[in-house]
């Protein structure tokens, strides 16, 4: 017998034991006052065990050992991976599986459940308890904003109180179904830790789930590094489509930010962390105040704009280590070619109306960068080239862009090229992503690019940062059919995100989780001048 010890909640302890051939999950407890508890709710999971649910799984309970002070469950081990880690390479359609399996669970729940008038003097009594409980929390005890919170939440709960009772489905619910207790096993879901609730329905499960698909609570919890943005993304997709589909449902509409409410009141009782405490607070205040963010679908939406298509070419980064070091894609091939315009010239450059290369001040000054261009577009007769000056550094290539788009005051379609890397190709003005074969690259640092995945199709169904999902990647190309359609999408990135740091990758994926179509272009001839030392190689192998 194998034993591995993890570490449990609630009073618990988790073990991963092997028995001959096969992983079993053991939860287990010695405190009395949670026995009776995780009897319950053993009882509750092997119940739904019984049951088939659509792509939802639930892990079978072999045995329950009890006595006065101790209770054992021993349950099925599974293969899985927890959310960040499914969702950090999910593409769109495996989000729109799991939306798909969500709804269609808590809509088996509802079929289980009846339509119940249920005493309100029950949800009064669970907040007077919650209360009391925060009010010795030695945390928050004294906290001015927990007492306005509680203020404002008592009078809503007292509102709610004022009739006797509520019509909303009582019979079937999981108690906890949040995404930290759901396995991902390739299509199929596992329900974990079931837990008993003060009201049985399906409406607790639509409360907890959006804890993490609006409120974001299990991220908070996660410790190890992840694309934070990314996941922002797709949770607000999720959250979004079961939003939509429950608002159908007259108690749904009626009742979820009542019983939210008290749901993030629960969990703020037992705040260990100031960090915990001012994320509930203001969690709490976005629900009392009735703060709404941006419908997705508002995203999808776009007025017809001049007939242009545009070459935009973002070198406006600067190096915070080597401040006045100039950017070696500024610096000339062993044909006199400044190798931000060599980029470009595997394209055909006639397809354009305006080519913008996009730079800082800094380096116009420190280096006469304004008379090269011109000598250079001079040379190569771009008649159509311009050169944009920034006077601050952006915070990302995507803001290069906007701003670009701003200051020139650019319609139509765009090409955004990165300026480290050569390719040809057929570029059309539709929404598409330029990419290439790993394995048909002579040389490569493969940890700096963004991985592209294609259907049976030939249509891009995700991109992601840094993590190989496919043998393509993105070259270095974004093909965008609209403008006024990437200042949507950036401006609400922009208030997604915490540092201001986005991706033409985050981009692109919001899109495609909104249903907008991306083909690939198919990359030829590709060089790599991603590094200096790559640069050297391929000036040394020419």
């Amino acid at each position: 017998m194998m034993e591995i010890e993890v570490k449990g909640h609630s009073g618990c302890s988790i073990d991963i034991v092997r028995e001959d051939n096969d992983l079993f999950i053991y939860k287990s407890s010695r405190d009395k006052k949670y026995l009776s508890r995780l009897i319950l709710q053993a009882e509750k999971q092997q119940k739904a065990s019984m049951e088939e649910y659509q792509h939802v799984r639930i892990p079978q309970i072999f045995n329950v050992e009890q006595d006065a002070e101790h209770v054992s469950v021993k349950m099925e081990y599974v293969y899985s991976r927890n959310f960040i880690e499914y969702f950090e390479t999910a593409g769109f359609e495996q989000i729109r599986y799991f939306i798909d399996a969500l709804i269609l669970f808590i809509e088996k729940e509802l079929k289980g459940s009846d339509i119940q008038s249920v005493p309100t003097s029950v949800t009064m009594e669970k907040f007077l308890d919650v209360e009391q409980k925060i009010g010795s929390n030695p945390l928050i005890i004294d906290n001015a904003d927990i007492k306005d919170i509680l203020r404002i939440a008592k009078k809503r709960i007292e509102t709610l109180c004022s009739q006797s009772s509520i019509d909303i489905p009582v019979g079937i619910c999981h108690g906890d179904l949040t995404f930290s207790n759901i396995l991902f096993n390739g299509n199929n879901y596992y329900l974990i830790d079931f837990l008993d609730s003060f009201i049985e329905s399906p409406l607790m499960d639509i409360v907890k789930i959006r804890q993490d698909s609006f409120h974001l609570w299990s991220q908070l919890m996660y410790v190890k590094p992840y694309d934070k943005l990314r996941l922002k993304i797709i949770c607000e997709k999720i959250d979004h489509e079961i939003d939509r589909y429950f608002s159908k449902y007259e108690w749904y509409r009626n009742y979820y930010k009542d019983y939210q409410i008290l749901n993030l009141l629960r969990i703020l009782q037992y705040a260990k962390e100031p960090k915990v405490v001012d994320y509930l607070k203001t969690e709490i205040y976005r629900i009392l105040h009735q703060m709404q963010t941006s419908e997705p679908e508002s995203l999808t939406k776009y007025d017809d704009q001049a007939n242009e298509f545009s070459l935009i070419i973002p070198v406006a980064a600067d190096n915070a280590s080597q401040p006045d070091a100039m950017p070696y894609v500024f610096s000339l091939d062993q044909s006199g070619i400044m190798l931000c315009i060599r980029s470009i010239q595997g394209l055909n450059l006639s397809a354009f109306n305006n080519i913008y290369f996009t730079i800082l001040r800094k380096h116009a000054e420190l280096f006469s960068l304004d008379e090269i261009f011109k000598l250079q577009f001079k040379r190569l007769g771009l008649n159509n080239a311009h050169l944009v000056i920034l006077n601050n550094p952006t915070m990302s290539q995507v803001e290069t862009v906007q701003q670009t788009l701003i200051q020139e005051d650019i319609n139509g379609a765009i090409f955004i090229k990165d300026a480290d890397g050569y390719f040809t190709g057929e570029v059309r003005r539709e929404n598409g992503v330029a990419v290439f074969a790993l394995e048909n690259l002579e040389m490569v640092d493969p940890r700096h690019k963004s991985y592209v995945s294609l259907d049976d199709m030939y249509y891009v169904t995700n991109i992601i940062e840094k993590r190989i999902v496919s043998h393509y990647f993105n070259v270095g190309g974004i093909c965008l059919e609209n403008t006024d359609l990437f200042q949507h999408y950036y401006k609400h990135l922009l208030q997604m995100s915490d540092d201001g740091k986005i991706c033409m990758s985050h981009v692109v994926y919001a899109m495609l989780l909104n249903k907008l179509k991306f083909r690939p272009i198919m990359a030829k001839d590709y060089i790599d001048y991603g590094t200096e030392s790559l640069f050297n190689y391929h000036n040394f192998h020419k």
